[in-house]
């Protein structure tokens, strides 16, 4: 990040070029440079805006290169002064609070951005020099302002004063951060109709108008959308990794809980919200993993424990269609790669036959029937206390929130501490109880293969869930022993796979 420029000429994409010896910019320079260039991101669209690089002498354009440069679309030509330290290459300038609908959301002003090239990024040493990321904006960065997508938390707070412990890492060790990507606000389950202070990402899949899935709506679109931003960073507490990871049609990874501290980490329910990550290739995937959670990802993993597939047939639609199609041909290629053959159980005939003792005869859906709403709402309601009250005091109003998130919050009222510790007593004696009778924890590694919810296309135009005010149809209270909330409940680490995608009325793709 580059403050250069005393006032950019105009938003938008920008090239700087090695002038220095040019006294006269010629049309077959310019094309040379740009044709055979290595890198991997500059092209003719960046000529839009054109910074000259000058050792302190003029530098004149001739009409020829004046003519190709108008028909790549330049608008503007400027200078550098005479002895900036930059190197030639792609830029971006943004002025202006918000970004492209893509995902991307700037909160710089003023400033010129770097999009480091891959022959610049591999000749360091530094552990991420090599990734491109891309952050959800519910990360603070020291200097930036974070905004939840949301306008009154934005007006509210100031810039960062520290960066979040999660993210300080990849910064230090190299990594080029793009952006701060939209997000569903406050982390809510918000599709595109109901989002209101920021309209939503766009989808690059499919026909273009499927959602993109929330929270991490932007990170996801925008590792989708472009194979220059190699990781999309954000945060899963119920699914916020899992729903744009399918609906954007790539690969996500919410690693177990507790990895990471969670200061400088928007959070709405502490004991399951955790830095997650995206990518288009899982071999990317597993290599930043495996360099940004670093000895964590390996400690407590005990070593010659026989590998086991489970399969939870209850988790799976009655009748067959097409996404229990792909799940099952999932597990055979699984099975056959790993050469054992995976156990078919049924959690709710598991808990009868081995039930834990606190439940006292109760069956595992009776159990934790509203074990969901009483602790991740009661949680979530909490979690925005202190920005409406301090909104309330400094401005003599309440702040907008979206409709969803009103609701959250209103359910999460009404739920009394009382209740909610007992709602957590449950969970935790379900995860207990999943983590040594299901999983079989210390006697064997096992895998889950697991569908993340019952999955169709969902469009940027459907109206929103009805949810006001019946919350049972709600998925933020589904039985704890639903696919969404099973997986941050058992701590385990979770893996979404891209699977193919239904189209609206054709695919152009």
């Amino acid at each position: 990040m580059l403050n250069l420029l005393s006032e950019p000429k105009q938003d938008g994409p920008i090239a700087i070029l090695p002038t220095e010896t040019q006294g006269t910019l010629h049309a077959d320079w310019l094309k040379d440079f740009f044709d055979s260039s290595k890198d991997d991101v500059l092209s003719q669209s960046f000529a839009e805006g054109v910074l000259l690089k000058s050792s302190g002498t003029e530098i004149k354009i001739a009409p020829e290169a004046e003519a190709l440069l108008n028909s790549w679309g330049n608008r503007w030509i400027d200078k550098l002064q005479a002895g900036v330290a930059v190197p030639p290459g792609p830029y971006f300038t943004r002025t202006t609070l918000c970004g492209k609908s893509c995902g991307f959301m700037m909160i710089i002003k003023g400033h010129l951005f770097w999009l480091p090239n891959q022959r610049t990024k591999t000749a360091s040493m530094e552990p991420f020099a090599e990734w491109r990321v891309a952050i959800k904006d519910a990360f603070d960065i020291r200097g930036l302002k974070t905004s939840m997508c949301n306008k009154a938390y934005l007006e509210l707070y100031p810039p960062a004063s520290a960066t979040a412990s999660s993210i300080i890492h990849i910064i230090e060790g190299g990594s080029s951060i793009l952006e701060k990507t939209k997000l569903s606000s406050f982390l809510s389950r918000e599709e595109a109709a109901e989002s209101v202070d920021f309209q939503a990402p766009w989808n690059p899949r499919a026909d273009g108008y499927q959602t993109t899935g929330g929270s991490i709506s932007g990170s996801a679109a925008a590792v989708a959308a472009y194979d220059w931003i190699d990781i999309g960073i954000g945060t899963d507490t119920n699914g916020s990794i899992r729903r744009p990871a399918q609906c954007n049609g790539i690969f996500g990874l919410r690693p177990s809980q507790g990895i990471f501290p969670q200061d400088g980490m928007f959070t709405v329910f502490k004991h399951f919200d955790v830095p997650g990550i995206f990518a288009r290739d899982l071999d990317k995937l597993a290599a930043f993993a495996k360099t940004w959670y670093g000895t964590r990802l390996t400690e407590g993993n005990a070593e010659n424990l026989p590998l086991r597939v489970i399969l939870p047939t209850d988790l799976l639609p009655e009748e067959d269609n097409p996404q229990k199609k792909i799940v099952l041909d999932f597990l055979e290629d699984f099975e056959s790669f790993l050469h054992i053959k995976a156990d078919r159980i049924k959690l709710s005939e598991l808990w009868a036959q081995s039930p834990p003792k606190e439940a006292e005869g109760q069956g595992m859906h009776e159990y934790l029937d509203d074990v969901g709403r009483d602790t991740f709402l009661y949680a979530n309601y909490h979690s925005g206390t202190a920005f409406h009250d301090t909104y309330c005091e400094k401005f003599g109003k309440k702040p907008f929130v979206s409709k969803f998130v009103q609701w959250r919050w209103k359910v999460g009222s009404t739920i009394s501490n009382k209740v909610h510790e007992e709602a957590m007593r449950r969970m935790d004696v379900y995860k207990d109880w999943f983590l040594n009778v299901v999983m079989q924890v210390g006697e064997t590694e096992t895998f889950v293969v697991m569908q993340s919810e019952d999955v169709s296309p969902k469009y940027r135009d459907d109206p929103p869930p009805s949810v006001f005010p019946n919350t049972s149809t709600s998925p933020d209270t589904a039985n704890a022993s639903s696919q969404r909330i099973l997986h941050p409940a058992r701590l385990a680490p979770m893996v979404d796979f891209i699977h193919s995608r239904s189209p609206r009325d054709c695919d152009p793709r």
